[in-house]
């Protein structure tokens, strides 16, 4: 794992972070212009800067374009702000194609996502099955404005979801001529380019402004055979004298032994139980796939890595229009339309599948249940499908469009907004290459002499026929919206001797809904080794609040201004739930000994209402088994097999919790600022999924037996008893759901320094330094389980920064960007060697990944005909992904790096080239 040269000086400079100078979002003012109040996010009430009771980074149009960063959702993962898990479109078979944001690792359920302050659709389909989350893989880099990320709890403003905190993404609503753009990016180690292109159009006239945005994204996959590191494959042979095969950073992620493979467990049709193919048929039916290694059982492997896709390929189409139109002086109508097409394509290797077939020893019929026959022959076989016509992929299909629109205006001295938004969500998904277990059925032999032409034996090649009719695809299709009809009324009450009392309230109506629907082949197991489960449901949520911020004192010895800020919101949910009402209070206080420096503390509790999917998935059927001590014969275990049904759960409440935060913010010098912030959030009766264990340790709580004689009669979370023939009580069938039980809880400081150099001669230099310290990252299963310290368990980095030197002369300019994340660790199970020198393996043994960091350079020239030419380079140093040791036993499992950690990515260095042209 190479380290950046620059690494240790950066290093140093990163221990304190970069959040935008405000003064860059907003226009400046003169001393004879009155001061403009402007909404910011973490308050509905208009002030005159960008600093309140809670942190608020701001994300200005140009330091996103100068940032070397491809899309929103690398600006928004790369704040300092967002760590533990976040999709990036690659990792999760749920949500293929699609991005979140994770603030302060509460979970990318848990941070609230706004455009233009408004509540977007959730993505239909919900992340591991089970979270919903908004997606900010759709955000079109050229009609954003800015970005404003506000951190830590905000229900009392804006109600559920603002947990780990806020994002809102604010887009353009007008623009001056016309502007095309086009951008393009190419990694040096192949693969993965990109075609950005963009047109931004202004209309406006005496009393309107109009403006038009399109943009066309195009991205190349990524396969892990174009990346050295994660792929080299080598025969070798080990400590034994046997030639093996490996690939992977280390050389030893062995090949798949789902190749070609046969057991007839009876010898019915075979002499020996096991029927491998040699090496000619393991060529000929794998090509340069098949791994020919006669080491154990299997002989012929399968290289599954070279095809796997470690960035999926997409093309993407956005739209906004944004349209404002004076009534009057003081009235206002505005609206906006947001919408966008992606396409996307997972790149898989070729499917693969193992199953027990049982065959009647009377009539020949084959089943997968052994139940269907008094008497049978039991056969298992593994293939991977290589005749299967073309590439295997997983393509999807996500179409969004958000429309809204509404009047704002004066009544007196107070303001009113009275607005209406809508948002959809349409996601369909097609996994290829499945393979019918019915057809498998009709088509299969287990016998290697079988001269029936319409009968296929597994070590044999499937004709093209045969590949035909047994090839799938699976699909789905989910869709969400979002409605929401909003009133806000603000302004200033009175002006009390320290200053004016204003206030702002909030009347809300909303409307959700989602349904997710599978294939009716995939819903009744029809695909082997394919399943999963959709879920349909809506809710309303009516909401009022209030917030006043009240001067306390100004302008007395010691006291420049000292200020309370108070919120109070209360939501109610309409729905099937047991949610109901919740109510929820901030309070902060913002004091300035002098005017250059601000001292700020802030309170409150939140709340978060259940993901939908969590209330509203559908069931699932499976088989489950466990074991324990047999009740009667000692030192015997107990085999306990039972029905298994999965679903969502009515009967779960609101997750609650508490947040604070203590911050100081200074302006040093004319020009330079810095910020320090230390904060807290917990979170109780937070969701979780409750296990076999957990329900059996608890029966108390859980089993229902006596009152249900099925678990399809259960609309709550337990399990119910039965006795066996040997008069052994053991489970009948249980009912697993998701719970109110976990604790979780952050706790970290974060700090920023602005820095803008005196002019010069060799022009202006602007330097600034961002950075995170996550003190804790607790978790908690339950209240009688022990508190896990995520830092050290789950590979969260301490440590996160980021730093920005900018250099402006004339019409040349240049930024150097970088970007730090900190070691991480977490356990796993490692293979260790005693003092006899023999191997053994010790679970919960301590991994440490190295720290991952990135320079992004960036060029520009402004030509003098309103065209800007730029060039740049992105990961300039081609950093990887950090590896986990080689003892450990996740090193050779693909793709070899904790992909639960958006900062990582195994793109590489790419150079990029862009010209935009205004008119």
């Amino acid at each position: 794992m190479k380290r950046s040269i620059l690494s240790m000086a950066i290093a140093l400079a990163s221990i304190t972070p970069a959040t935008s100078f405000a003064a860059q979002a907003v226009q400046t003012q003169t001393a004879d212009e009155p001061i403009e109040k402007i909404q910011v996010t973490g308050s509905r009430i208009k002030r005159a800067d960008f600093e309140g009771v809670a942190p608020v980074t701001v994300i200005s149009a140009g330091e996103i374009a100068n940032s070397g960063l491809t899309s929103i959702a690398e600006v928004l993962q790369s704040s300092i702000a967002s760590s533990g898990g976040s999709l990036n479109g690659e990792s999760d078979g749920f949500t293929d194609s699609a991005s979140s944001v994770n603030l302060r690792g509460m979970g990318a359920n848990r941070t609230l996502v706004l455009i233009n302050g408004r509540r977007q659709a959730s993505f239909p389909s919900a992340a591991g099955g089970t979270s919903n989350f908004v997606d900010v893989s759709d955000i079109p880099t050229a009609a954003v404005q800015r970005i404003e990320i506000l951190t830590g709890g905000a229900s009392a403003i804006y109600g559920s979801d603002a947990v780990g905190g806020v994002v809102n993404i604010i887009l353009k609503t007008e623009y001056e001529g016309a502007k095309v753009a086009v951008k393009y990016n190419d990694p040096t180690q192949g693969g993965g380019e990109q075609l950005d292109l963009s047109y931004l159009q202004g209309f406006n006239t005496e009393n309107s402004q109009t403006l038009v945005m399109l943009e066309y994204k195009n991205v190349k996959q990524i396969q892990t055979y174009q990346r050295d590191l994660f792929y080299s494959p080598a025969y070798y042979e080990d400590d034994e004298g046997e030639t093996r095969w490996g690939a992977g950073p280390y050389g030893d992620a062995s090949a798949s032994s789902w190749a070609s493979w046969v057991r007839d467990y009876d010898k019915v049709y075979t002499s020996d139980k096991y029927s491998p193919v040699d090496e000619a048929q393991c060529e000929n039916l794998f090509g340069d796939k098949g791994v020919y290694t006669p080491v154990g059982k299997y002989d012929c492997y399968y290289d599954k890595y070279a095809d796997r896709g470690l960035q999926s390929a997409y093309d993407r189409l956005n739209l906004v229009l944004s349209s404002t139109y004076d009534l009057n002086d003081d009235w206002q109508l505005y609206g906006m339309v947001n919408a966008s097409y992606k396409e996307s394509t997972k790149y898989k290797d070729e499917k693969g599948f193992g199953t027990y077939i049982y065959e009647d020893t009377a009539s020949g019929a084959l089943s997968y249940e052994k139940t269907d026959f008094d008497d049978y022959n039991k056969f298992q076989m593994r293939r991977r499908m290589e005749e299967y016509p073309g590439t295997r992929t997983y393509d999807t299909q996500n179409t969004k469009a958000a429309i809204s629109f509404g009047i704002d205006g004066a009544i007196g001295d107070y303001e009113l907004d009275v607005s209406w938004s809508s948002s959809y969500n349409k996601y369909e998904k097609q996994n290829h290459h499945m393979v019918k277990a019915d057809a498998l059925l009709d088509l299969v032999t287990f016998d290697p002499n079988d001269t029936d032409a319409s009968k296929w034996y597994p070590n044999n090649k499937l004709t093209t026929e045969q590949a035909e009719s047994l090839i799938g695809d699976s699909t789905k299709e989910s869709d969400s919206s979002m409605h929401q009809l909003q009133a806000v009324f603000t302004g200033d009450l009175i002006e009390l001797s320290a200053g004016t009392l204003a206030f702002a309230t909030t009347a809300e109506w909303a409307r959700e809904s989602y349904e997710d629907t599978l294939d009716a082949t995939t819903t009744s197991g029809g695909y082997i080794g394919m399943g999963g489960t959709g879920g349909k449901g809506d809710r309303d949520r009516v909401a009022i609040a209030g917030e006043l911020q009240i001067p306390l004192l100004a302008d007395i010895t010691a006291v420049k201004s000292l200020e309370l800020s108070a919120a109070l919101r209360y939501d109610h949910y309409l729905d099937d739930s047991s949610v109901g009402g919740a109510t929820t209070p901030q309070v902060g206080l913002m004091y300035r000994p002098i005017e250059e420096v601000l001292v700020r503390a802030n309170w409150g509790k939140s709340f978060r209402a259940p993901d939908m999917h969590r209330l509203y998935a559908g069931i699932t059927r499976s088989f489950g088994s466990t074991e324990y001590p047999h009740p009667t014969i000692p030192d015997e275990v107990y085999e306990d097999q039972y029905d298994g049904i999965s679903s969502g759960n009515l009967n779960l409440t609101e997750e609650k919790g508490d947040f604070w935060n203590l911050g100081l913010v200074a302006n040093i010098t004319d020009n330079a600022d810095l910020t320090l912030d230390w904060w807290n959030i917990e979170l109780e009766g937070a969701v979780k999924t409750i296990s076999t264990d957990e329900m059996l340790d608890d029966a108390a709580q859980y089993d229902q037996t006596g009152n249900y004689t099925s678990c399809d009669q259960m609309n709550i979370v337990g399990y119910l008893n039965e006795f066996d023939d040997d008069g052994i009580e053991n489970l009948q069938c249980m009912r697993k759901g998701p719970i109110n039980s976990a604790y979780e809880a952050s706790e970290g400081i974060d700090a920023s320094f602005n820095y803008l150099f005196p002019e010069t001669a060799a022009g202006e230099f602007k330097l600034k330094l961002a950075a995170s310290y996550l003190i804790k990252k607790e978790y908690q299963e339950t209240l009688d389980s022990d508190i896990e310290e995520q830092t050290e368990t789950d590979y969260f980095p301490k440590w996160k920064g980021k730093a920005s030197i900018n250099w402006k002369m004339e019409d040349f300019s240049a930024t150097l960007a970088y970007y730090y994340t900190g070691e991480a660790k977490g356990t796993d199970t490692f293979t260790l060697i005693d003092a006899d020198g023999e191997e053994y393996e010790e679970d919960d043994y301590t991994d440490t990944l190295g720290a991952y960091q990135t320079l992004n350079l960036t060029l520009s020239y402004s030509a003098p005909w309103d065209g800007k030419f730029t060039a740049g380079v992105k990961n300039l140093t081609d950093e990887m992904p950090p590896l986990y040791d080689e003892r450990n036993d996740e090193h050779n499992s693909w793709p070899f790096y904790e992909e639960d950690n958006s900062s990582y990515s195994a793109v590489g260095r790419s150079v990029f080239f862009g010209y935009s042209q205004k008119f």
